[in-house]
């Protein structure tokens, strides 16, 4: 490993160290003093100075980003990397196919601090690849996406360098991935999964509630989801760590809100979306004791049309942790 890699390891590790970066750029000022003054640049911008001052510096960025970006990110583009993007001086998070990551995410990430990943999936092998390699150790959110997301979720649940990811989001995923994630014992870190858009079944929410996670965070708006399911899911006893909720634009009405609001599992909940569902004024009702769901304090039920007089109660609760 390089001094400058050593360097850009910091940076993974600690990436709210302004130091670390400065470090880099201080390492960067003789092969490339063009992206030194970047770092730079874009670390003092969120600062507080004079607005002349602040306007000097947004110049200065676009400036070097017109007469270099194009030399920058001509290593990105070989590797059919999307939108890329410097954020306090690096690139941290690239988009592309499963494949292109297998052959390149060495350069990529000997060159950048990146540890956010947007992967296009078609069958799981360039993932499989990919996973495997020292550097995917450094991902700590990942989204998976595409036609091969089961097959890809396969992988990732075996994957002997994934122990640090703590953010997962899957799209186009189905039960199976579901079952792989629950049954995986390769992502100790994972706290906050995103399932938002899949198309699951009841099936799925019996597999999470006989698991015991820590996960913190679990948004699975639109997909599909019944009251019956939901039902299953409230009786869950191994997530108690679970903070924040989502289950918007699902087909749920009351049966489902009373089933969460009577939970004995979901203790931890303090934040709860059910926007754009079938619940109803008496279902939101459900939660005006402090005694269901001890820990709310944000409730979601956005786009649904209630009357402010009758969720009175619900409202002294809450107060403006209550969106209607």
């Amino acid at each position: 490993m390089s001094d400058y890699q050593a360097l850009l390891s910091k940076v993974v590790e600690d990436p709210a160290s302004d130091a670390a970066r400065l470090a880099c750029a201080e390492a960067l000022e003789a092969s490339d003093p063009a992206r030194a003054e970047l770092i730079r640049v874009q670390l003092a911008l969120p600062g507080r100075m004079d607005p002349a001052r602040r306007l000097s510096l947004q110049h200065r960025e676009r400036a070097l980003m017109n007469s270099h970006a194009r030399s920058w990110f001509k290593p990105l583009y070989a590797a059919s990397v999307f939108e890329p993007r410097y954020h306090r001086g690096f690139i941290e998070e690239v988009k592309l196919p499963e494949a292109r990551l297998a052959t390149h995410g060495s350069d990529l990430f000997a060159r950048e601090p990146i540890s956010r990943l947007k992967v296009g999936t078609s069958d799981g092998k360039g993932l499989a690849l990919a996973v495997e390699q020292p550097w995917f150790s450094q991902v700590r959110w990942l989204r998976l996406e595409g036609e091969g997301t089961d097959a890809a979720m396969q992988v990732l649940a075996s994957a002997t360098r994934a122990g640090r990811l703590d953010s997962l989001v899957l799209t186009g995923a189905g039960d199976a991935s579901v079952r792989e994630l629950v049954s995986s014992q390769a992502l100790p870190a994972l706290r906050s999964v995103s399932l938002s858009s899949c198309a699951l079944t009841d099936a799925s929410m019996e597999v999470l509630a006989k698991a015991t996670l820590p996960w913190e965070r679990l948004y699975l708006s639109g997909s599909g989801l019944s009251d019956e399911g939901v039902a299953v899911l409230a009786k869950a006893k191994g997530l108690g760590a679970l903070q924040w909720l989502t289950l918007n634009r699902n087909e749920i009405g009351d049966d489902a809100a009373v089933a969460l609001a009577k939970s004995k599992g979901l203790v931890g909940l303090e934040r709860l979306e059910l926007s754009r569902t079938e619940v109803s004024e008496e279902g939101a009702l459900a939660f005006r004791s402090a005694k269901a769901l001890p820990k709310l304090r944000r409730l979601e039920l956005l786009d649904i049309g209630f009357d402010a007089d009758v969720l009175a109660p619900l409202i002294k609760r809450l107060g403006q942790g209550l969106l209607f």
